[in-house]
């Protein structure tokens, strides 16, 4: 019988011999759907007589546990660019939304299953969407999802001579301890109390079915920046309301370090428009407006959000 803890996924560029990266997770993977219709012909004994393989669907969510230098490649194919590094300093690097999504490729192994394991290769893919959550008292979770335009369903990694590379040992992100700030528009709410935040970055793929073809086209379309923030009803929070009506602009900003490794990931937004949901009261409630954000694209910039890495060694 196959167990969760023996379900191995890894990565690496589309169509190259590079060792598989193994990615950790804390749920979910990529898969191989097959989708069957039913022609609905009359038969006379007034049963189904017929099943078709009409599609196959490729891809598929997975969740993590956000740590340092695990999901850079991840990062880097959702953004659709690639990490520039800083000419003054070469531990810094930074990315921004663009249009280059050169494909991946995700392999997954049942290691307990049969005596060498067997695998199935989800190829010419890339991440649709990444989402990254912020809880008090939680370890910083997320998720991406994968779009998959082709597979090999019977994959034997080592009559290929594949190589692996180890899961990355950095810790997990701890949100009690690692979140550095998170901020609007400069104004530090770490300190007003911050609940919960998260952000997603979307390039909302959409699927494109071909004649003569199981597997449909993926084609990239716009990316979203988006995310919500809830916090405490101060005076300070309590202006959000009547800035959000003028339809004022915020700059969004997350930034976290990995304790004493110093490995550090800032996210800022530059232009968010606002939505704010104030909080009605009941008995014993803490009361907190709900604060949706939208990123626009900052003209300096050139992209809605820019995520900076920050690694030491």
């Amino acid at each position: 019988m196959a167990e969760s803890n023996q379900y191995r996924l890894a990565v690496r560029a589309a169509g190259s011999t590079d060792p598989w990266q193994i990615l950790r997770r804390t749920d979910g993977g990529p898969g191989i759907t097959t989708n069957m219709t039913n022609p609905n012909e009359v038969d006379s004994s007034g049963q189904d007589s017929s099943m078709l393989l009409t599609s196959i669907t490729v891809g598929g969510d997975v969740s993590i546990a956000f740590s340092a230098k695990t999901y850079d490649l991840i990062i880097q194919n959702v953004m659709g660019n690639d990490w520039v590094v800083d000419g003054g300093d070469p531990t810094l690097s930074t990315i921004i939304i663009g249009q280059d999504t050169p494909k991946l490729e995700f392999l997954v192994t049942y290691q307990d299953v049969g005596a060498a394991g067997k695998s199935y290769v989800i190829k010419d893919a890339n991440v649709s969407q990444l989402q990254l959550n912020v809880s008090a008292g939680q370890v910083l979770t997320g998720s991406f999802s994968i779009v998959g335009e082709d597979y090999v369903a019977d994959y034997d990694p080592a009559a290929e001579g594949d190589t692996f590379t180890d899961e990355t040992t950095t810790k997990p992100l701890n949100c009690a301890q690692d979140i550095n700030e998170i901020s609007i528009d400069g104004s530090a709410l770490i300190n007003v109390c911050v609940n919960t935040m998260d952000v997603t970055i979307n390039r909302n793929y959409q699927e494109d079915p071909c004649v003569g073809e199981l597997v449909a086209n993926q084609f990239k379309g716009t990316a979203t920046v988006t995310g919500n923030i809830s916090l405490a009803l101060t005076e300070a929070t309590f202006g959000l309301l009547q800035q959000s009506i003028n339809e004022e602009e915020f700059k969004v900003k997350l930034d976290m370090t990995d304790g004493t490794a110093g490995n550090r990931y800032v996210f800022e937004a530059y232009r968010c428009k606002l939505g704010v949901e104030m909080p009605s009261g009941g008995r014993d409630t803490v009361l907190r407006p709900a604060v949706s954000y939208t990123a626009l694209k900052d003209p300096v910039v050139g992209s809605s959000i820019q995520i900076s890495r920050t690694l030491p060694v």
